[in-house]
């Protein structure tokens, strides 16, 4: 299950988003797809923050199933170009990602690869949009060429 919902906030708010959490927000290094695995890029947790509750009433107002879930975690991924995450579950959770980009370049990268099927499919991180899937399907995210890349997980536990 991969649920993508376009234009989830006006474009203004997705901007200050972007832009308050490159400015504001004090990164830590290194998430760790896999514990066998050394960490890649940084991560801000936003548990508790008016921002997470913020994006965790937009995702349920988008995706029904979400509604009375607890909500797990909420944080902040940030990749460099040329960061090389790795392919990983986030367990038995719906995952919500926000694309907080500011423009979208096909030619940037940028997108979060799922593993269905033995295939590989790729979801380009257009401003503002959400994807809602479940955490059991093996994903990853991919870096731009030039700029970082940031997405907000929020994760809510599945009944």
């Amino acid at each position: 299950m991969i649920v993508p919902f376009d234009d989830v906030m006006p474009e203004e708010q997705n901007n200050e988003i972007h832009e308050f959490l490159l400015r504001d927000s004090h990164f830590k290094y290194g998430e760790r797809d896999r514990l066998d695995l050394e960490p890649v890029g940084m991560v801000v947790e936003l548990d508790n923050t008016d921002l997470s509750k913020y994006l965790a009433e937009i995702a349920a107002s988008k995706f029904e199933q979400l509604k009375g879930l607890e909500l797990q975690r909420s944080y902040v991924n940030l990749f460099l170009p040329n960061d090389r995450p790795y392919f990983h579950q986030g367990g038995e959770v719906f995952t919500c990602l926000f694309y907080l980009t500011p423009q979208y370049d096909i030619d940037e990268g940028g997108e979060t690869q799922f593993i269905v099927n033995n295939m590989i499919h790729g979801l380009p991180p257009r401003p503002a949009r959400l994807v809602v899937f479940d955490g059991m399907l093996w994903h990853r995210a991919t870096s731009y060429r030039s700029h970082p890349r940031l997405t907000a997980a929020v994760k809510f536990v599945k009944k």
